[in-house]
């Protein structure tokens, strides 16, 4: 049964986003965790981010939902583009692992129409930023890439599953993430443009290499994948 769906059923309402929390910190990989943890745990968060967007003149195409939506569309589109393009590296990506991006959750506790669109654009890029930095989706990549949207967004429930998700790891890999991995996520976090602002499907078509050096994307280490 659906996790969301056997708490809604047996919790009372105010314990809901407690039981997503701990779900989220100890399955990070589950995007409906994630996602209801950040969307009530976090709505604060979306306040000051919504305020900072905002300000943005760059960011008024996501706050009047004026961007591509990284629909079954978008994933069609992209299976046209050239070898070594964003759309060919995206496509590869999501078929080999047999994804669709309506699988990304719907948003269910933001009232506010403006965090809304904020929070849908989150989980509609996921998938593409996965592609951007090469994180596997393997725990130790969703981690990495948890902590890379932590930086990006300010989203405490990014950096919670980070943190309490490692503890399914072995002390070793617990002691790479803290002293590698992580400290790298966090650089490559702030050296990136503004990732939630991006329009990606009108850049599916070019070179994946050309658009990292564009938008100061680095790759994950070979040795830390």
């Amino acid at each position: 049964m659906d996790y969301l769906l056997l708490t809604k059923r047996t919790l009372p309402k105010f314990l809901l986003p407690s039981a997503a929390a701990f779900g989220a910190m100890v399955r990070p990989e589950r995007a409906d965790l994630v996602g209801v943890t950040s969307e009530t745990v976090g709505v604060f968060k979306y306040k000051q981010l919504l305020s900072q967007l905002s300000a943005d003149r760059e960011s008024q195409n996501v706050l009047q939902g004026q961007v591509s939506k990284i629909s079954k569309h978008a994933l069609l589109k992209a299976r046209l583009c050239e070898r070594g393009s964003l759309g060919h590296a995206y496509a590869s990506f999501m078929d080999s692992r047999m994804f669709e991006p309506s699988d990304r959750p719907p948003v269910r506790f933001l009232a506010d129409g403006k965090s809304q669109l904020i929070a849908v654009r989150m989980r509609e890029i996921h998938d593409i930023l996965h592609v951007l930095f090469d994180c596997p989706t393997t725990l130790r990549g969703e981690l990495t890439l948890k902590a890379i949207e932590f930086v990006q967004y300010g989203i405490p429930a990014h950096w919670a599953s980070t943190y309490f998700a490692s503890s399914r790891l072995n002390h070793e890999e617990q002691y790479f993430l803290a002293t590698k991995l992580l400290p790298w996520a966090v650089r490559a976090g702030c050296t990136a443009s503004r990732l939630l602002v991006i329009d990606y499907e009108e850049f599916f078509p070019e070179q994946i290499d050309h658009l990292r050096s564009a938008w100061g994307i680095q790759v994950v280490p070979k040795s830390f994948s």
